[in-house]
């Protein structure tokens, strides 16, 4: 009793102290906003901690199935390890209503064995998985081992006392154990005295095992069996929007250490379990880039737990000694700068873990703070800030692509329009844009929507320089943009652009711009299922492959009111394996669009092949964005006689029946 009370304490007390220092860090990091909307926050534990949700999915079933059950197992044999460390003071513990006599303790025991010989199961299949299958995602390690080891040795040693407590009494521990009286002749024919020295043993190690296990968490990558919950917990449940920085109050610009981060950021270097599913799903890993999402959080845990002592204020810095420096030293600036912020990583990851605002945040320090970012983005900086538009083209001929549509400006719009058509900068500026700006106000005009354009007014979102880390002149674009906006009192508006839909609905209520913002898709959509647009009966059958923007479905959601107004149109729609919300990046986001890529292959030509691979006549887009990249993707590779890439307005448009033809 004496040893089993001190081995207790002391593991106890070891646990705690190193919980308790790893808290601390949380506690001192910057505040993030994640304490509301509890239903959707716990309806997210049910679904995806206890339920295994994402850890199943399609792509992952047989790893997703291995996973959930040893999780399961582990839940299941939670409630025996109370009974377990609680025999160790009285003996036959138990928990109210789950004694022997009980028909929850009787369940219970059941459930426990068949959980408990399906771990042993998986435990061997993952380790079958690591030393033989090797999927490349994975990272190899002792700690993985190790952890397999503890988890087998818990189950096995579980199942040992059950058999030798069977074979001795008859019972395990009074209850009538499966397991148990399987495993009994076994080891009654070992006699009674050697069983019962295969029980103390087996007692022992299994409390050797459940407390080496309790130390070790906090200082493994399985740290996440106790951050996991949490960490899902306080889940990101809105994509769209980056942090806001004060930048007349801000000593800081961006993220250069630990103390930058906010405690969710610290919480997700803590939960990364290196399963590598935010690897398999980053567009820049897949084409060569030096990028790997898994590999960030590794690099910032390594940097991290060494100077835990130093960032929480417990020791001092010994002369010439800094704290981690996250941007060019932990990270590699080519590593930033490969990022499109897709943000497929953070889809794909199980434990909702978010990398684009840390990317983001160590951008901003490249930019604001040490001027180091791609020489191409210094054009584009330039003319955003001149010019009002990326490409340093005069605000002047901003409406010229309305030529002969009679589109009213806001400014001398008669009366009260329905919306505010935003045509964005590649709307007004690029010859395909301006295809796409045409197609849309032709639609809307045929339907009788009253819009107008801000013309001349209009200038860039910001998105580009938001993305690629220039947040100073993006809240000077989008100030301009909101006194615009709230001169003309707009309330409404359509955007044909994702990026521009994503700043003006998730970003500018940040600097009190808040207006209710659609897709171009999701109008044509809701007009021809109210019958407002006809469509021509003639032009059916058509085949149609529909890419994804990431900015328009990862981001915020938007996935069938594009699809609804190509079938609507009469168009057979061919799924990219990659699509949804596993869609795959076209390579301009994030301020890539503006950025040469001369790492690796091309994501667009990447893309495009897959979007080939269906056997579709034409890709359609939702995105200018998009739709150039995979339009020069078709071109680079070949296909331009046989692929074509058009917008979902371009296509609706081009099968709608005019009322006055």
């Amino acid at each position: 009793m004496i040893v089993f009370v001190v081995v207790l304490v002391l593991s106890l007390a070891t646990f705690a102290y190193l919980i308790e220092s790893r808290f601390a860090l949380l506690r001192a990091a910057k505040p993030s906003a994640r304490f509301d909307r509890w239903g959707e926050r716990f309806a997210g534990v049910l679904t995806q901690f206890i339920g295994q949700r994402r850890i199943l999915s399609p792509g992952y079933l047989g790893a997703g199935i291995m996973h959930a059950l040893i999780f399961w197992g582990f839940l299941a044999v939670a409630l025996n390890s109370i009974h377990f460390v609680g025999g160790g003071f009285v003996e036959g513990f138990h928990l109210p209503f789950f004694g022997p006599a009980s028909w929850a303790g009787r369940a219970y025991v059941v459930l426990r064995d068949l959980f408990e010989c399906a771990v042993i199961a998986m435990v061997g299949v993952a380790g079958y998985r690591r030393v033989v299958v090797r999927p490349a995602r994975l990272t190899p390690s002792w700690d993985a081992a190790l952890i397999l080891s503890l988890i087998g040795s818990l189950m096995v040693t579980d199942l040992a006392m059950a058999g030798a407590e069977t074979a001795l009494h008859g019972s395990a521990n009074g209850y009538s154990s499966p397991a148990g009286r399987a495993l009994a002749p076994l080891f009654s024919a070992l006699g009674a005295p050697a069983t019962a020295t295969v029980h103390g043993v087996s007692w022992w190690l299994h409390l050797a095992t459940l407390l080496g296990f309790l130390i070790y968490l906090p200082i493994s990558k399985h740290f996440h069996v106790v951050t996991s919950l949490p960490s899902i917990l306080f889940r990101r449940l809105d994509t769209g929007s980056l942090p806001m920085i004060d930048l007349e109050n801000s000593e800081r610009f961006g993220i250069t250490g630990f103390s930058d981060l906010r405690w969710k950021d610290i919480l997700d270097v803590y939960s990364c379990t290196e399963c590598g599913r935010c690897q398999a799903a980053c567009p820049a890993y897949a084409t060569g880039k030096p990028l790997n999402p898994k590999k960030i959080n590794e690099d910032m845990r390594d940097a991290m737990m060494p100077s835990l002592s130093f960032l929480i204020g417990r020791k001092s810095l010994a002369e010439g000694r800094e704290l981690p420096v996250l941007p060019s030293q932990t990270i590699a600036d080519d590593v930033l700068w490969s990022c499109t912020t897709c943000r497929a990583c953070e889809q794909a990851c199980p434990l909702f873990i978010e990398f684009v605002d840390r990317i983001v945040g160590m951008r901003r320090k490249l930019v604001l703070e040490d001027g180091a970012f791609p020489e191409e983005l210094t054009a584009a900086y330039k003319n955003l800030e001149k010019a009002g538009n990326p490409w340093g083209q005069s605000a002047e001929k901003r409406a010229d692509w309305a030529e002969g549509l009679d589109i009213p400006v806001m400014a001398e719009a008669p009366g009260e329009v329905e919306y505010l058509l935003w045509v964005g900068c590649a709307g007004a500026y690029d010859d395909r844009g301006k295809k796409v700006a045409r197609a849309t106000a032709q639609i809307l005009k045929e339907a009788g929507v009253t819009f107008a354009i801000l013309g001349t007014e209009e200038t860039c979102t910001g998105d580009p320089a938001r993305r690629s880390g220039n947040e100073y002149l993006y809240q000077m674009l989008a100030t301009q943009n909101i006194e615009t906006l709230n001169r003309h009192g707009v309330k409404k508006i359509v955007a044909q652009c994702p990026h521009c839909l994503n700043t003006l609905l998730n970003e500018y209520p940040q600097l009190g711009g808040h207006y209710e913002v659609i897709h171009h898709s999701q109008v044509i959509a809701r007009l021809i299922a109210d019958g407002r647009i006809a469509m021509n009966a003639a032009a059916q059958g058509e085949t149609v492959t529909f890419h994804d923007s990431c900015y328009l479905g990862r981001h915020n959601g938007i996935y069938d009111a594009p699809r609804e107004a190509l079938s609507s149109a009469g168009l057979k729609i061919l799924e990219m394996p990659r699509s949804r919300e596993n869609g795959f990046c076209c390579g301009a986001g994030g301020g890539r669009m503006w950025m040469e890529e001369s790492l690796g292959t091309k994501v667009n030509i990447n893309r495009v092949d897959e979007a080939a691979g269906t056997g579709a006549s034409l890709v359609a887009s939702a995105c200018p964005f998009c739709m150039t990249m995979l339009a020069d993707g078709v071109n680079e590779t070949g296909r331009a006689d046989t692929l074509a890439v058009k917008d979902v307005a371009q296509i609706v448009e081009s099968r709608m029946v005019r009322k006055d033809a």
